[in-house]
């Protein structure tokens, strides 16, 4: 004959659930700070890539194209918002001649505007 479940059996299990909870929360922001980074590296050597070009016209790099495209994939399970704009930004870098000011206006991809984007990742940890 099964026994019956007791509290304590039910208290073991609540308290494993709510482990799993907080497991799951550190794991979200432990993902969230590395995918900001990843933001932030990308956009600083960006923005060391436009400063040393001073003509304000931008030939395709691959090394930033790649490199907004790994940062996407740290943001893929955060934010699908965001990881879109990413995605948009390595294609910006694989051939900036091809996007007109207001292609990167509607695609949002200036930097100030992933930066704040990043930032908005905290708060849905």
């Amino acid at each position: 004959m099964p026994l019956e479940p007791t509290w304590i059996d039910a208290t073991e299990i609540l308290i494993k659930e709510v482990k799993g909870i907080f497991n799951r929360k550190a794991k979200r922001k432990e993902k969230a700070f590395e995918a900001i980074e990843a933001i932030n590296r990308a956009a600083n050597r960006t923005s060391i890539y436009i400063s040393k070009n001073k003509k304000g016209t931008y030939k395709s790099n691959l090394e930033l194209s790649d490199l907004w495209l790994e940062t996407a994939t740290k943001v893929r399970d955060l934010d699908v918002s965001l990881y879109n704009q990413l995605l948009y930004k390595a294609e910006y870098w694989s051939n900036p001649a091809s996007w007109s000011d207001n292609d990167v206006k509607k695609a949002k991809i200036g930097l100030l505007e992933i930066k704040r984007a990043a930032q908005e990742i905290l708060k849905k940890k």
